[in-house]
């Protein structure tokens, strides 16, 4: 079943040579999806146009066969989650108050979150293991910490599909990996369906089903990683020379060609 399905959508912003130009796409219910290419491809774009944050020139996006643009912000928010690159609150906030603002779009006016919510919201912080630390602030927090509470959150709103745009960005290795490990677990165990804007080049091509190679608001290739990401294409939409290595149990990675220095 098609989840998301975008069609013939352009988009520019104002003043800006960057657009994004009759782009075709569709996603099924229960995909794990990877954005991948360089800045400027469109993919944190793609992804605001997606949730509605952004409002196309021409084309539509349609969530289960309904176009976005007549689906309420209530209920867009009951549906889809974003998890932004990152996120700072003007003033001090608990991890668990964060967490908590994942119900705000199922709670009435000045309505107190119940047991349910609660429990909702205990589950959101095991499943991103952050629950040692719910009452710690947030702003406390190591950059790695914060975004398993940005992604707590999004799942305290239960929703059907998860877009995150650059969910590692200037984090280290072993929190990169871990936060991976977290959303390829959550899209196996919750049946989600999941897209990620992301530079990570290895974590794509290990961690995720289907990607989509995007230059300059176009996709280039779209697949599944093996066939997509090719020394050749990646030269091309990302250009970097890079050889495919495997390791001892046949996963392969991509290296970055190491360039001679050039004699005067």
């Amino acid at each position: 079943m098609t989840y998301f399905q975008i069609k013939n959508l352009s988009f520019r912003f104002p003043s800006s040579p960057f657009h994004i130009h009759s782009l075709d796409l569709s996603v099924q219910k229960g995909e794990l999806v990877g954005f991948l290419g360089p800045n400027g491809a469109g993919k944190s774009t793609l992804l605001r146009l997606m949730m509605g944050l952004l409002k196309p020139q021409k084309g539509e996006i349609f969530v289960e066969q309904l176009a976005l643009s007549f689906i309420g912000l209530r209920e867009r928010a009951q549906k889809i989650a974003f998890v932004a690159q990152s996120t700072d609150f003007p003033f001090p906030l608990s991890v668990w108050e964060i967490v908590e603002m994942g119900r705000h779009p199922f709670l009435g006016r000045f309505e107190r979150m119940s047991a349910k919510d609660k429990s909702i919201c205990e589950k959101a912080l095991e499943l991103c293991d952050v629950s040692g630390f719910k009452d710690r602030l947030y702003s406390e927090l190591s950059g790695g910490e914060k975004q398993r509470v940005l992604l707590a959150s999004a799942l305290a709103q239960t929703p059907e599909a998860l877009l995150l745009d650059e969910p590692t960005l200037s984090l280290d290795l072993e929190h990169q990996l871990r936060l991976f490990e977290i959303i390829q677990n959550l899209h196996r165990t919750e049946g989600l369906t999941v897209i990620v804007a992301t530079h990570e080049l290895n974590l794509a091509n290990r961690f995720l089903d289907r990607l989509v190679l995007m230059k300059n608001g176009k996709i280039e290739a779209d697949g599944k990683p093996n066939k997509v990401l090719t020394p050749a294409r990646i030269q091309s939409v990302l250009n970097v020379e890079v050889d495919l290595l495997k390791d001892r149990k046949k996963m392969s990675y991509f290296v970055p060609k190491v360039q001679k220095a050039v004699k005067n």
